[in-house]
């Protein structure tokens, strides 16, 4: 199994249901997620495992609701085991590649003595085959959109049942969000829901995605944050009097920019590099700021740096932040960040100490 360094939850107060069989992986730092959930009373092993096989196999013409990923049927034996694999979809899939992960579902009947008062207890275990940490829910998502009901948005094949899940173990990093189980195709680059981030040259490094809206037209937000990022008028970053540059912009709405610390007021002098990329897009009178950060260098913790990146060039004197053209005020709905990234607000405005 290689190294495992776990979180664990139990849901409703219900105890650990013990050991699971994991498929094993061929990384010893990866991505792991582990379920245990019960199914209605009345509902067989038998049927969840056809169900699952079903799914697994495209009947009906079954496509998995997590970006068309592709499954395949590893091994199942009497003893109600299925092995299965999931590999993602080159065509949805971020740069076209194919990351694979495998699962093992063990399926228990509780109760079988009575039909209609038994039911199945289904423990799987997903683990990613390559080197990962962050997963965004894909292991969790390649376990339950194989059991996952009508009720929860999932489309069945051959027998519709309910499933309470009681408990769940994960690897650092990996998330369990049900949410980003059923994702649905952007239909453009400028959709509500979809992100531009701007790339990093570390594999492993920090990142934040937040998502505002202003009380303002794209047109002034667009401005006021090239005017920030340009230094117009002598406005200074409040985090350190760090030093942006703008490195492009479109009709498009969407903003390119880059942050670097100033080496007068960072630790030991030394200059680290975040870029970021803003999409602006008209809602009503209003507009929405979707926002990236992602340092270029190998970091984990960034004290909140990414964040205050993105929120120090459209917050406004509502926040103690300085403006150049226009002062709006920009509420924040969500956020997104790497392991180690945060979004403490208190730190993005740092008062320079003053000798006497």
């Amino acid at each position: 199994m290689g190294l495992r360094t776990a979180v664990s939850l139990s849901l409703a107060g219900v105890a650990s249901a013990g050991e699971y069989k994991c498929p094993g992986s061929g990384s010893l730092i990866r991505a792991w997620m582990e379920t245990t959930a019960t199914t209605m009373r009345g509902t067989s092993c038998a049927d969840v495992k056809t169900e699952i096989i079903a799914r697994v196999n495209a009947k009906k013409g079954w496509m998995d609701p997590h970006n068309a990923g592709i499954y395949t049927l590893l091994a199942t034996d009497s003893d109600n085991v299925i092995k299965t694999q999931r590999t993602a979809n080159a065509s949805t899939s971020v740069g076209g590649r194919v990351y694979t992960d495998k699962q093992v579902f063990e399926l228990t009947d509780i109760d079988s003595e009575y039909p209609l008062a038994g039911y199945c207890e289904i423990k799987a275990c997903s683990e990613s085959q390559g080197f990962s940490v962050g997963d965004l829910s894909t292991n969790y998502c390649d376990i339950r959109n194989l059991y996952c009901s009508f009720a929860d948005g999932c489309s069945t094949v051959t027998k519709e049942f309910d499933t309470k899940e009681v408990e769940y173990k994960k690897s650092v990093g990996a998330e369990h969000d049900f949410s980003k189980c059923i994702a649905k195709p952007a239909s453009s680059a400028t959709t509500l829901d979809a992100y531009t981030c701007p790339g990093s040259r570390s594999f492993i490094h920090a990142s934040m995605k937040v998502t505002a809206t202003a009380s303002a037209t794209c047109a002034n937000v667009k401005a006021e944050i090239k005017a920030r990022a340009s230094a117009e008028s002598g406005w200074k970053d409040p985090h350190n009097n760090g030093v942006y540059s703008v490195l492009d912009s479109d009709s498009n709405n969407t903003i390119h920019t880059q942050r670097t610390t100033n080496p007068a007021t960072s630790v030991g002098g030394q200059i680290y590099t975040d870029r970021q990329t803003f999409v602006l897009i008209d809602v009503g009178t209003s507009c929405q700021i979707k926002a990236c950060s992602e340092s270029q260098g190998t970091s984990v913790g960034d004290f909140s740096t990414n964040y205050c990146d993105l929120r120090n060039l459209y917050c406004g004197s509502a926040d103690g932040c300085s403006t150049v053209h226009s002062d709006f005020d920009a509420k924040e709905s969500s956020h997104s960040g790497s392991i180690g990234a945060g979004y403490d607000s208190s730190k993005c405005i740092v008062q320079q100490v003053v000798s006497v």
